[in-house]
């Protein structure tokens, strides 16, 4: 796995990274990089802005907004959070994962910390979680990023995240604040140790971006910050239906004449499989009296049963 050195170009926003996981998704290799990042709060694919976050706070306090394109939730970043990326053409999902996570661990160790794996995608350190990651795969590859809380202004993170109590329920807890820990309370160094000896253990085979790679990334960073990519979740539909289920919160948001689906957009926290437009697409003109659907729901939104999702969409089980 190379290892992209990105020490030139200093802080960036997350829109970069982003960016530029698109375009080594194009790339024979697979690849590893860490992020520097400014004060943002970064929302799941398919998640609805005004569940997730205080926008006033954000305001207030000069905080960015993303949409990343994988799943999950809003997670709260600064300049005390280093994040990573792993990327493989080669591993399957489950294989990433455990390889990524386990370089996670494996330098935490060398440092004295023993880490642990919890939940879905949490990483855990005396109970307290400072590491949150995420999944999404494309035809070209499979995409792994994740945060590392060092000396992250947690005062903050509580300010500008506002997730549901149900979701807040799931995870056992009262509050954002209340189940995250920096690991600088843990560790005698500062960020600047932590992060060279971070990437010093990443960086087995080094590779640099040309200018014409450049080029391209900046390109493609400006897709990731286009309002119609981070508000696609502002639609007027007649019905919505939501959820939350053991892998994430699902809803369905949706139009229809006579029974029939006339528009439909599913937004939530769950982790995406094949491309939810592709499912979206499926279920226009479906009849929601009927009792099947015509594909394996699990092969959009993982881990969901088309019980649950029939449910859910007849409104006979949901959160309201």
């Amino acid at each position: 796995m190379k290892y992209i050195n990105l020490d030139k170009y200093g802080r960036q926003k997350d829109s970069f990274y982003f960016a530029l996981e698109k375009y080594l998704l194009t790339q024979k290799e697979d690849f590893s990089f860490l992020w520097t990042v400014y004060p943002a709060v970064i929302i799941g694919k398919h998640q609805i802005i005004n569940q997730e976050i205080n926008q006033q706070a954000l305001e207030e306090n000069n905080i960015g907004l993303f949409r990343r394109p994988s799943g999950g939730g809003a997670v709260y970043s600064d300049e005390g959070c280093i994040k990573y990326t792993f990327i493989s053409k080669k591993l399957s999902k489950d294989e990433l994962y455990f390889y990524s996570l386990s370089k996670i661990k494996d330098f935490l160790k060398t440092l004295g910390l023993n880490a642990e794996f919890s939940g879905r995608n949490d990483l855990l350190v005396n109970g307290y979680k400072f590491s949150g990651n995420a999944y999404y795969q494309t035809k070209d590859g499979k995409v792994l990023h994740g945060t590392i809380l060092f000396d992250t202004d947690l005062g903050k993170m509580a300010k500008v995240l506002t997730p549901t109590k149900e979701k807040l329920a799931s995870k056992g807890v009262k509050s954002v604040r209340s189940r995250v820990i920096n690991l600088s309370q843990l560790l005698d160094m500062d960020r600047l140790e932590f992060i060279y000896l971070l990437k010093r253990y990443l960086n087995k085979n080094e590779r640099y971006l040309s200018l014409e790679e450049e080029r391209i990334i900046a390109n493609y960073q400006k897709e990731f910050e286009t309002i119609e990519w981070i508000y696609q979740d502002k639609l007027n539909f007649a019905k919505t239906n939501r959820k939350r289920y053991s892998f994430g919160e699902v809803v369905l948001n949706y139009n229809m004449q006579n029974g029939i689906i006339k528009e439909i957009k599913i937004l939530g926290d769950f982790f995406e499989k094949e491309e939810i437009k592709e499912l979206e697409k499926i279920l226009i003109n479906f009849d929601i009296n009927t009792n099947e659907l015509p594909i394996n729901i699990g092969d959009y939104i993982e881990n969901m049963k088309n019980e649950e999702f029939l449910k859910l969409l007849k409104g006979q089980d949901t959160n309201e």
